[in-house]
């Protein structure tokens, strides 16, 4: 693992090695100008991950993300994030759907379905809402605690808006609401 390619293990899941995952890129720890320099710099990956949907389904992965979110709460700033579309480059599909999944092993009573075209997933949206608002909030204090200009803070929260509608509309597209 180095500073800008994260490659989260199947081990580290199962132990809830959180602090093996987050300790390089803390805030706290680092100079600023570094936190600048990492804004939008991470590749977050996980070990033998072929779908979503066997991370966000995974009890213990769900779990391990709960906690990684609560002790690194700025994935909002850090992550490489894309406004996808279903013909995207796979890396950057990979980058939304890591990010979606910090989002989506944060909601509650999470379903997923198996579909000729894919998953299907319910949720609750409003709970959906308040975590997406709350990574824009920490990157957004991120960015104010480091002194970024308001139009830094601005453009980061709008591609992370982006990045999730855009990531919704790609999934329409290549599985169809029935």
């Amino acid at each position: 693992m180095n500073k800008y390619n994260w490659v989260i293990t199947r081990a580290q899941i199962s132990a809830g090695d959180i602090d093996g995952a987050i300790h390089r890129l803390d805030p706290a720890v680092i100079p600023d100008e570094e936190v600048y320099g990492l804004a939008g710099a991470v590749r977050l990956r996980v070990e033998g991950l072929t779908r979503l949907a066997d991370l966000i389904a995974d009890p213990t992965a769900r779990q391990f993300f709960q906690a990684l979110h609560e002790r690194w709460p700025w994935a909002g700033y850090f992550l490489r994030l894309h406004p996808i579309t279903a013909d995207s480059p796979l890396e950057q599909i990979m980058d939304t759907s890591l990010f979606m999944a910090l989002l989506l092993c944060r909601v509650d009573h999470l379903t997923y379905v198996e579909t000729p075209q894919g998953v299907g997933l319910c949720y609750d949206a409003d709970q959906f809402s308040r975590h997406l608002a709350d990574l824009q909030i920490y990157a957004a204090q991120l960015a104010e605690l480091v002194d970024f200009p308001p139009t830094f803070i601005s453009q980061r929260d709008a591609l992370i808006a982006r990045t999730v509608d855009r990531f919704f509309a790609a999934g329409q597209t290549v599985n169809p609401p029935i």
